[in-house]
């Protein structure tokens, strides 16, 4: 379960690969489908974006952050749930990118070209198994770092373990929607 995005007026550059009969179709010709269909994905990345509720998160974060700090002044206040909220169009999808452009690349933020994942505190927290913290060791964590905190790896504790926010996203995954967002025409959230 997660967000299905879709851009209200994208820029599409080719037509859309047609389904194959499914039921009838051989391994090869469903190949070939989702082969011509990841290329014209990318071609036309303003048409569609998805992701999982723990992706999106993060992402839906620091786009609440940049609408805060460049007063964009955008409702956001349905974003983490899928009943249609939206922007409208491409002027306003712009400048929520311009915002995520200038947060990424801040002094504070700036996102290392190695980076492969981007974490954003938001109160949870994993060890190196991915198992979640006790309470109190979360709490150690966010008295550390403050919440929508921007991470690029993890953080070192006081016992010399390595912990992570739960809350992380790829930063392949992050451009994917960024470059979503310069070509969709607005969009909707189901």
């Amino acid at each position: 379960m997660g967000v299905d995005i879709s851009g209200r007026k994208p820029i599409i550059r080719s037509p859309k690969p047609e389904s194959p009969d499914w039921k009838n179709a051989s391994e090869e010709e469903k190949s070939v489908y989702f082969e011509t269909m990841n290329k014209w994905e990318d071609e036309n990345p303003g048409d569609y974006f998805c992701s999982n509720w723990w992706g999106w998160r993060p992402i839906h974060m620091m786009c609440e952050y940049v609408n805060e700090e460049y007063d964009l002044n955008f409702n956001m206040s349905k974003w983490g749930e899928n009943s249609g909220a939206r922007l409208r169009t491409q002027k306003q999808c712009d400048k929520l990118v311009e915002g995520l452009d200038k947060l990424l690349n801040s002094a504070e933020t700036i996102m290392p070209e190695d980076a492969e994942t981007i974490y954003v505190c938001m109160g949870s927290w994993v060890d190196s198994q991915n198992r979640f913290l006790s309470e109190e060791k979360a709490e150690e964590l966010n008295q550390q770092f403050r919440y929508t905190e921007i991470l690029y790896g993890g953080v070192v504790g006081d016992d010399g373990e390595i912990y992570y926010s739960a809350h992380s996203c790829s930063k392949r995954h992050l451009e994917r929607f960024m470059n979503f967002l310069r070509e969709c025409g607005g969009f909707r959230i189901f």
